[in-house]
């Protein structure tokens, strides 16, 4: 089991490599909705939306807690001159 401070820094480079292999073909697939028609085009949009949003939030979600981690971490740190209580 990796730490979750290395897991961290080896899921962000292969979730971006997922969705850019995922890219290509939503592409094709939102450009063949397209030519079907209105209706499958809204279909398409909304099966894609699914299918991105979750890999994006799995991305944005780790990065926000870390930053949220660093912000805690200084503020537990007094400044120079102040009693800890």
């Amino acid at each position: 089991m990796l730490a979750p401070r290395l897991l961290r820094r080896v899921f962000l480079p292969l979730m971006l490599i997922a969705m850019s292999v995922l890219a290509w073909p939503a592409f094709i697939v939102l450009r063949e909705g397209l030519s079907a028609g209105s209706g499958e085009a809204w279909m398409v949009l909304w099966m894609l939306a699914f299918v991105f949003v979750l890999p994006v939030t799995l991305l944005l979600l780790p990065s926000m807690a870390a930053l949220a981690d660093l912000a805690r971490q200084r503020d537990n740190i007094p400044l120079a001159g102040v009693k800890i209580p």
